[in-house]
C-alpha cells in the first residue's frame, strides 16, 4: 500500500489530488489528509473513502511547525511509512505594496510561514521515511514563483522561495532515490482565489485575476499527479 501525505486537503486542488489517487488506488492507498478545516477534511475523506481508499484525517495548521512534525509522526504511527509528500497548503494574496500599511506587514510573514515554512517543516519531518521508501516530494508552487506578479509581491515572495528551496533540495538528494516535482500552476477555478488576503490583511473576496480562462481543478490535479507519476523536475502549467 502507498501511504500519501497531501497538505490543504480539505478543498481546491489538494482535495481533488485526493480524490484522483482514491479512484486510481482505491484500496491500495492510505490517503493522510490534512488541513486546518476537521468538517471539510471530513467531507473529502469520505469521497475518498467511498472510492475504497484508507483515510486518514489530521486538522494541521501548516504555519506551526510542532504541527507539521506532529502530521509526519502520526502519519508514521498509523502505516509505519511515508511514500509521497504533497506539499499543497497554501494562502492567496492580492495588494499593492504601497498601499500595505506598516501596522499590517505581519500578514507577509504570515503567508511566508504557509506558502514556505509549511513546506519546509513537512520536508523536513517526512525526509526519513521518504528516503527509506525512496518516494517523492511534490511542492505545488505557483508561474508567480517563476515571474513576478503586479500585486502579489508577497504571493511571489513566498512562491520564488519554495522554487529556490526545493530546487536546492532535489540536488542534495539526486543520489537518495527521491524525486522532487514542482508545480507551477497558472489561474486556477478554486476558492484560493476568494479566501485570500487583501493590504490590510483579511480576505480579499476576489482574486483580482482575469479568471474566464482558469484551468479547472480536475486538470490541474491530472497534471500535477502525471508529474509525481513521472517524476519530472517541474510541472508547468496554464489553461492556454
Amino acid at each position: 500500500m502507498k501511504i500519501i501525505v497531501i497538505t490543504g486537503a480539505s478543498d481546491g486542488i489538494g482535495a481533488e489530488i485526493a480524490r484522483q489517487l482514491a479512484g486510481r488506488y482505491g484500496a491500495e492507498v492510505g490517503l493522510v489528509l490534512a488541513a486546518r478545516s476537521e468538517a471539510r477534511l471530513a467531507q473529502v475523506a469520505s469521497q475518498c473513502a467511498a472510492l475504497g481508499a484508507q483515510t486518514l484525517v489530521l486538522p494541521t495548521d501548516v504555519s506551526l511547525e510542532p504541527a507539521c512534525r506532529a502530521l509526519m509522526a502520526a502519519t508514521v504511527a498509523k502505516y509505519g511509512q511515508i511514500d509521497a509528500l504533497i506539499n499543497n497548503a497554501g494562502m492567496s494574496a492580492q495588494a499593492l505594496f504601497e498601499e500595505v500599511k506598516a501596522d499590517d506587514l505581519a500578514w507577509y510573514e504570515q503567508l511566508m510561514r504557509v506558502n514556505l515554512w509549511g513546506s519546509v517543516w513537512c520536508t523536513h519531518a517526512a525526509l526519513p521515511y521518504l528516503k527509506q521508501s525512496r518516494g517523492s516530494i511534490v511542492a505545488v508552487s505557483s508561474l508567480a514563483g517563476l515571474f513576478g506578479v503586479p500585486g502579489r509581491t508577497a504571493y511571489s515572495a513566498t512562491k520564488f522561495a519554495m522554487t529556490g528551496f526545493f530546487e536546492a533540495l532535489r540536488a542534495e538528494l539526486r543520489t537518495a532515490g527521491i524525486s522532487v516535482t514542482t508545480a507551477y500552476p497558472g489561474v486556477v477555478a478554486t476558492q484560493i482565489r476568494h479566501h485570500g488576503l487583501n493590504a490590510a490583511g483579511q480576505t480579499a473576496g476576489s482574486s483580482g485575476l482575469k479568471e474566464d480562462k482558469a484551468m479547472s481543478v480536475e486538470e490541474c490535479a491530472r497534471l500535477i499527479l502525471q508529474g509525481m507519476d513521472e517524476r519530472q523536475r517541474e510541472v508547468v502549467m496554464t489553461a492556454q
